[in-house]
């Protein structure tokens, strides 16, 4: 008797560690965005596949008529042929080159306006457009650390290139539709965010960034972005750190930068489990943009 008991409570205290495991030390965080990853996303969205039946063949029936044999003897005739000599004319070959195009030309190409586009990708994969966190937490009860990622599918906006420019760009993401990989979390986070009174956060570009080799497809560029984020009706000045690329049709472009919760009014979030949680974490974004 005493040992059922004793293996009952082993069972109970497997199935509880378990629970705990999967809800709460579970590293359920996505990754962060990676431009391979988008890049590949953008070239799925593009490619169609169209199955053509072949027609069909019919071959004709084959007909072999054999023709007689006749088999005539021509009587042998020897002729010299005379010598000829001709010098043969001197050709010269003129060479044209090829126009060279250049990344200017290439850029007018994509001159314009491109607006974020979130038809893209799926959000329960984390593969479409998005804008987000990522902050460390501490565990009580010495369990350990966590990491705790929230993201919002909710984003609009326009880039203005001229050529391999970007002259002007506008974000807006709505922090009011803000999932974390914890549902448990979703709660606390607009409230930290007080997203019933500011629902939006806004990054506008301060002046012209130079995008290099955009314009060609595949190329792959890194810049700083230099602008102004606005969270919870504060704003400040600060500098994006973003990588681009073209593919077909699609700009895709990821970014993150560093974020002080106190600098825009946030108290960071906390929860019975969790001891401390980070002053400041990274914010990141994932766009596809079309025209």
């Amino acid at each position: 008797m005493r040992r059922n008991v004793v293996m009952g409570v082993v069972g109970a205290a497997v199935v509880l560690a378990a629970a705990v495991w999967f809800f709460v030390l579970r590293d359920t965080a996505p990754p962060a965005p990676d431009l391979g990853s988008a890049a590949a996303v953008a070239a799925a969205a593009q490619t169609t596949t169209a199955t053509t039946e072949a027609p069909t063949t019919t071959e004709a029936p084959t007909t072999t008529i054999e023709a007689p044999t006749t088999t005539i003897e021509a009587p042998t005739t020897t002729i010299e042929a005379p010598t000829t000599t001709i010098e043969a004319a001197t050709t010269t070959t003129t060479t044209t080159e090829a126009p060279t195009t250049t990344i200017a030309a290439l850029g007018d190409e994509i001159s314009g306006t491109w607006t974020v586009d979130t038809s893209i990708g799926s959000f329960s994969e984390f593969t479409s457009a998005y804008v987000g966190f990522r902050v460390e937490e501490e565990l009580a009860r010495g369990i350990g650390s966590a990491t705790a990622v929230g993201r919002t599918p909710i984003v609009s906006g326009t880039f203005e290139l001229d050529g391999a420019t970007l002259v002007a760009a506008e974000i807006i993401a709505d922090l009011s539709k803000i999932r974390t990989d914890r549902a448990g979390r979703d709660g606390k986070v607009k409230q930290a965010l007080d997203t019933g009174n500011h629902p939006e956060a806004t990054f506008t570009l301060f002046g012209p960034v130079d995008l290099g080799d955009l314009p060609v497809e595949g190329a792959e560029v890194a810049m700083t972005a230099a602008g102004t984020l606005m969270i919870k009706g504060v704003t400040n000045d600060i500098q994006v750190d973003l990588a681009a690329t073209l593919v077909g049709e699609i700009v895709t472009v990821v970014g993150t930068f560093d974020i002080t919760f106190a600098d825009y009014g946030v108290e960071a979030p906390s929860a019975p489990i969790v001891v401390s949680v980070e002053d400041h974490g990274v914010v990141e974004i994932q766009l596809f943009l079309t025209r």
